[in-house]
C-alpha cells in the first residue's frame, strides 16, 4: 500500500492473506487467488499485504492487456526483480518454469521466504500462465507465497484459472465483493469534506454496491455542501462510474487533463518527462499536482525517471473513451515516436485514419519476422492489424488468413473462432482451406478437418512460394493420420511435403520426424530407422534443429529394446530442451525416459521421471504426452504390488482413451493393464487386456510400434492358458521381427523355454535358458526380465534334477536378489515359493530391507540424481525444482540413511547397507 493511501474494511480478507503468509513463514508454499470485479479493491488489498511482508523477498508483476501476446511478459518482469534475464520467447513453458524455480531457489538462499505477486492475471500471456502452473506443482519444499489477482472470467480464461487453482492443494481463494454499509460510511467520513448528512452513506452504499472506486469517485464529484445537506434528493449521483470519472476530469485544469489524456494513450508507468513531451506541456510536474489530488494519477518520485501512471484501468478507459477522434489520433501518432519499436506498432495503427497500405505492408513484414522467430501470438496481432489497414481485398484476405494461421499455432482457437464468417467469405485457396481445417480439427470435427487440410496440402504444393502453407497443412494432416492409425498415409504426406521445399529447418526436421513415425506405425520401428540416417551416430553431435528427428530415433530404439542408445537420444533432447533449444517433441521425451528407466531397473527414477512428465503435460495443456508416463508408473506400481495405485492409474488411462480415442492411448492403456495382470500371474487377464491391440485372429498386432513388447506378453498369456499352438505362432512372428539384441533377447528366450516346458520338453527348455544366461548382462539388459529368466531356469532345474541343487539354488537366489533390489514384491514372493518348494531358503540376503525403502518418492528422485554426480543446482534443473528443495530433501536423505557424503549415497542406492559402504 502506498504512503498515505486510505484503506478501510476487508478485515476478514486481510486476515486470510496474512494467514497464507504465515503458512509460508512456517515452511509451506501457498497459493492465494484474489478475484473481484474492476474497482472492487483487489490491488489495494494486496498492497496492504505486501507492505506487511517486510521479511519476504517480493517479486511483483502486473500483466498488461497490450502485452498479452508477448511470450513470457509476466515472467520477464519477475526475472528482472531478481537481476536475471527472462526466458526466451521460443522455449517451452516447462523450461521457462524450470528457470523460474531456480530463481526462486536462489532468492531463498538468504533465508527469506519469497512472495510472487501477479496483478491483473486476466491479461497475462498464455506462456507465463502455463509456466506458473508448472511452478506451482514443483514447489516441493519451498517457502513461496504466490498471490494471483484477477477479475472474474468465463470461457477459456476461467478454465485456465481453474487449472492454476488445481496446481496445488495448498490454496486459498478470496472472492472480493463490495464494502458493507459500515465500511462505506467509514470511507465517506474519511474522504468527505465534513460529515455527510444522515442517510447519505446508506444511499451511497446502495447506489455503488460498495465498490470502493465507485464510492471514491462519487465522493470526489459531489460537492461537500450537498453531502452535508439532508435533502438527498438533490444529490447528483452519477448513473455510472464512468460518468463520475468524466465529471472529475472536467473539474481539473486544462494542462492536468492533457497530461491524463497522454497517460491514457501510453497506458502504463511512463517517465514524467515522456508524458510531458507527448502532451506538449512545459511544466508536467505542475500539471501532475491536481491529477494526484483528484486520485486519478499516481507518482513514484523516488524511482529513476520519476514514472507516472493512472491509478486504475477504469480511469484509463473513461479518459481514453472521452478523447475526440482527432485528439486521440494525434496523441497516438506522437506516442509512436516516443516508445520502443515493439510498442510503436499499436500506436501507429491507432493513429491511422483509413486504410494505409504502406503501414499494412510494414506490419505484414514485421509479423512474418515474428512468426519466423516463433512468436506466433505477436505475429497474429500484427498481421491482423495489417489486414484491417489493407486497401484491396486480396491483400486483406491474405493477411487475415495468415494472422489466423499464426493464432492457431498458439493452440488458442478461441481467438480465431469469432472470425469464422470472415474466413469463410475469403476467396477459395489453400491458406483458407488450411485455416478452416485446423479450426475444425481443434473443434473435434475430424472428417471435415481432414477434407479441408487435404485440399490445402495438395493445392499448396502447386503454388509457388506456398511451401509454408503445405508444411502447415501437412503437419496437422499428418497428426490426423497418426491419431487414426494410418501410418502409410502419414509417411506419404510427410514425404510430399518435404519435396515441396520452402520449409524452415525446424519445420523440415519435424516433417522428417512425422515421416519416420508414420513408417513406424506402418512397418515397425526397424524399418523407420532408415528414414533417420541423416542424424549423426552420436546423439551429442546432433544439431538443435534436428532434435525432433533425434527424439523420434530414441523412441524407435526404445521400442526395439535398445535401452542404452534410446537413453542417449532421449536424454540429449531433454537436456538441450532445458538449455532453450525448444524441440517440439521434447516434452514427450520426458515421458518416454520414464519407460527407459523402468526397463533398465531404475524404478525409483522411473517414478520421478513420470511425475515430471505429467507435470509437463499439464503445463502444455496436451494430454497426448501423458499416456506414456502413466504407463511407466503403472508398470512400477504393479511390479511392486501396489495394486490400488496401479488400479487408479489404469482408470486414468481408460479416461484418456475415452477422451482422445487415439491409437497411442489405446496401446499404452492396454499394455498397462497387461502388465498389471502379468505381475499378478493372471494369464487370462493378460490376454483380455491385449485384445484391443490384436487383429481379427487375435494373434497379430494392430499397431506396430510396441509390437515386440505386446507380442511377448501375448506369448506368455497364451502359454499360461494352454493355447500352445497359438503361442508358438505368435512366438514365431516375434522371433522373425526381433533381431536378437537388447533386453528382449532375455524375454524371447524365457518365452521359448516356457513353451518347451509346457509341451513336456524340459531338457530343451534348460538348453534355451542356459544359452541365454551365458550372454553377460550389459547396458541393454532389463533386470526384471533377466531375473525372470534366472527364476525360470532355476525352477526347471530343481523340478527335473537336470543339474546340481547348488546350480539351481544359485539361479533362484540371483533372481531373488534382483527382484528384491527392485522391491518387486509379487515377484519376490513367487521366487520364494519356488525356493521353498525345492527345500531352499533365503539367507543373508538383505537387499529387500535396504534403508532406501524408507525414503519418500520425492527423496528418491533427489537421491538418484545427486548420486549420478550432479551438483545441487544441476539436480534442481534436471528435476525442475528449486535448489532449496534439493538441499531440504538431501538433508533428510542423509539422516534416514545414516550417511554424510554423496559417495556413500551412491553405495546405498546400489543396494549396499550404509554401514557396509562406510
Amino acid at each position: 500500500m502506498g504512503d498515505g493511501e486510505l484503506f478501510v474494511g476487508r478485515v476478514r480478507e486481510s486476515e486470510q492473506l496474512r494467514a497464507c503468509a504465515g503458512k509460508v513463514r512456517a515452511g509451506d508454499s501457498w497459493l492465494a487467488v484474489v478475484e473481484g470485479e474492476a474497482g472492487i479493491g483487489k490491488s489495494a488489498l494486496v498492497r496492504g499485504l505486501t507492505s506487511a511482508l517486510t521479511d519476504f523477498t517480493v517479486l511483483p508483476a502486473i500483466a498488461d492487456a497490450s502485452e498479452s501476446d508477448v511470450p513470457y511478459g509476466v515472467l520477464d518482469q519477475l526475472a528482472r526483480h531478481t537481476g536475471e534475464a527472462g526466458p526466451a520467447a521460443g522455449v517451452a513453458p516447462h523450461v521457462a518454469g524450470g528457470g523460474l524455480l531456480l530463481m526462486l531457489g536462489t532468492a531463498q538462499q538468504a533465508g527469506r521466504p519469497v512472495a510472487v505477486i501477479v496483478d491483473d492475471l486476466q491479461w497475462a500471456d498464455r506462456q507465463s500462465v502455463q509456466a506458473l502452473g508448472f511452478v506451482l506443482r514443483r514447489l516441493w519444499a519451498d517457502r513461496v507465497l504466490t498471490v494471483l489477482v484477477t477479475r472474474p472470467q468465463t470461457g477459456a480464461p476461467a478454465e485456465t484459472l481453474d487449472r492454476l487453482l488445481r496446481s496445488t492443494d495448498r490454496t486459498t481463494k478470496i472472492s472480493l465483493g463490495g464494502l458493507d454499509g459500515g465500511e462505506v460510511a467509514q470511507l465517506a467520513h474519511a474522504l468527505a469534506d465534513g460529515t455527510p448528512a444522515p442517510g447519505v452513506t446508506e444511499r451511497l452504499h446502495a447506489w455503488t454496491r460498495g465498490n470502493p472506486l465507485h464510492v471514491r469517485t462519487v465522493l470526489a464529484e459531489v460537492p461537500a455542501q450537498v453531502l452535508r445537506d439532508g435533502s438527498v434528493e438533490r444529490w447528483p449521483v452519477p448513473r455510472t462510474l464512468i460518468a463520475g470519472i468524466e465529471a472529475q476530469l472536467a473539474g481539473l485544469p486544462g494542462d492536468s487533463r492533457e497530461l491524463l489524456e497522454a497517460l491514457a494513450v501510453l497506458d502504463g508507468r511512463t517517465p514524467l518527462s515522456t508524458i510531458g513531451r507527448l502532451a506538449g506541456l512545459p511544466d508536467p510536474a505542475g500539471a501532475l499536482g491536481p491529477a494526484l489530488a483528484a486520485g486519478l494519477a499516481q507518482w513514484w518520485p523516488s524511482e529513476p525517471q520519476s514514472p507516472v501512471a493512472l491509478v486504475h484501468a477504469l480511469h484509463r478507459d473513461a479518459i481514453y473513451d472521452g478523447l475526440a477522434p482527432d485528439r486521440r489520433r494525434a496523441l497516438h501518432a506522437g506516442a509512436a515516436d516516443l516508445v520502443g519499436t515493439a510498442a510503436s506498432w499499436g500506436h501507429r495503427v491507432a493513429a491511422a485514419t483509413s486504410t494505409d497500405e504502406v503501414l499494412a505492408a510494414e506490419l505484414e513484414q514485421s509479423g512474418l519476422a515474428e512468426a519466423a522467430d516463433g512468436r506466433s501470438a505477436v505475429a497474429a496481432t500484427r498481421l491482423g492489424w495489417a489486414a484491417s489497414l489493407s486497401a484491396n481485398r486480396e491483400d486483406r484476405e491474405r493477411r487475415l488468413l495468415t494472422s489466423c494461421a499464426q493464432a492457431l499455432l498458439t493452440m488458442r482457437p478461441e481467438r480465431v473462432s469469432p472470425l469464422r464468417q470472415q474466413i469463410e467469405d475469403c476467396a477459395p485457396g489453400p491458406l483458407r482451406d488450411g485455416v478452416l481445417g485446423i479450426m475444425d480439427l481443434m473443434a473435434g470435427r475430424i472428417p471435415t478437418a481432414e477434407q479441408s487440410l487435404t485440399r490445402a496440402w495438395q493445392d499448396a504444393a502447386t503454388v509457388p512460394g506456398a511451401g509454408w502453407i503445405a508444411g502447415l497443412a501437412g503437419m496437422f494432416l499428418a497428426q490426423i493420420m497418426i491419431w487414426t492409425g494410418r501410418g502409410a498415409e502419414t509417411t506419404e504426406i510427410a514425404r510430399r511435403t518435404l519435396n515441396v521445399g520452402d520449409l524452415d529447418p525446424a519445420t523440415t526436421d519435424l516433417t522428417r520426424a512425422l515421416l519416420a513415425t508414420g513408417r513406424m506405425w506402418h512397418r515397425g520401428p526397424r524399418a523407420a530407422l532408415g528414414d533417420l540416417t541423416h542424424l549423426p551416430a552420436a546423439s551429442t553431435d546432433v544439431r538443435d534443429d534436428n532434435l525432433d528427428s533425434l527424439a523420434t530415433r530414441g523412441v524407435m530404439r526404445l521400442f526395439l529394446g535398445e535401452l542404452a542408445q534410446a537413453r542417449g537420444d532421449l536424454w540429449t533432447v531433454a537436456w538441450r530442451d532445458q538449455q532453450g533449444a525448444a524441440s517440439k517433441l521434447a516434452a514427450a521425451t520426458l515421458a518416454l525416459q520414464s519407460v527407459v528407466h523402468y526397463l533398465a531397473g531404475e524404478w525409483d527414477e522411473s517414478e520421478a521421471a513420470a511425475d515430471r512428465a505429467q507435470a509437463v503435460a499439464v503445463a502444455h495443456d496436451q494430454l497426448v504426452f501423458d499416456s506414456a508416463a502413466r504407463f511407466a508408473a503403472v508398470c512400477v506400481e504393479a511390479g511392486r504390488g501396489e495394486w490400488d495405485r496401479a488400479g487408479q492409474r489404469l482408470d486414468d488411462l481408460s479416461r484418456l482413451v475415452r477422451t482422445l480415442g487415439a491409437p497411442p492411448e489405446i496401446v499404452y492403456s492396454s499394455l498397462a493393464a497387461a502388465m498389471v495382470a502379468q505381475a499378478r500371474a493372471d494369464h487370462a487377464g493378460m490376454r483380455r487386456a491385449l485384445l484391443p491391440l490384436l487383429d481379427a485372429d487375435e494373434r497379430r498386432p494392430r499397431f506396430t510400434p510396441f509390437g515386440l513388447h505386446q507380442q511377448s506378453l501375448l506369448v506368455e498369456a497364451l502359454t499360461g492358458i494352454g493355447r500352445l499352438d497359438d503361442a508358438a505362432t505368435v512366438l514365431g512372428d516375434l522371433r522373425e521381427a526381433h533381431d536378437g539384441t537388447g533386453y528382449l533377447r532375455d524375454v524371447v528366450a524365457r518365452l521359448a523355454g516356457q513353451l518347451a516346458e509346457a509341451r513336456g520338453r524340459p531338457d530343451e527348455a534348460v538348453d534355451i535358458y542356459r544359452r541365454a544366461l551365458a550372454v553377460e548382462a550389459d547396458a541393454d539388459t532389463a533386470p526384471l526380465y533377466r531375473a525372470m529368466l534366472e527364476q525360470a531356469c532355476g525352477r526347471v532345474l530343481l523340478a527335473t534334477g537336470a543339474a546340481s541343487r547348488r546350480e539351481a539354488a544359485s539361479l533362484l537366489l540371483a533372481a531373488h536378489r534382483r527382484f528384491a533390489v527392485l522391491r518387486a514384491v509379487p515377484f519376490v514372493q513367487r521366487c520364494e515359493q519356488d525356493l521353498t518348494a525345492g527345500g531352499l531358503s533365503v539367507e543373508g540376503d538383505d537387499a529387500g530391507r535396504s534403508p532406501v525403502a524408507a525414503l519418500t518418492e520425492r527423496e528418491k528422485s533427489v537421491a538418484y540424481v545427486i548420486a549420478s554426480g550432479r551438483t545441487n543446482q544441476q539436480a534442481a534443473a534436471e528435476l525442475y525444482v528449486s535448489q532449496k528443495t534439493v538441499e531440504y530433501h538431501l538433508s533428510n536423505i542423509y539422516a534416514k540413511l545414516g550417511i554424510s557424503s554423496r559417495r556413500l549415497l551412491a553405495e546405498a542406492l546400489r543396494g549396499r547397507h550404509p554401514r557396509d559402504a562406510a
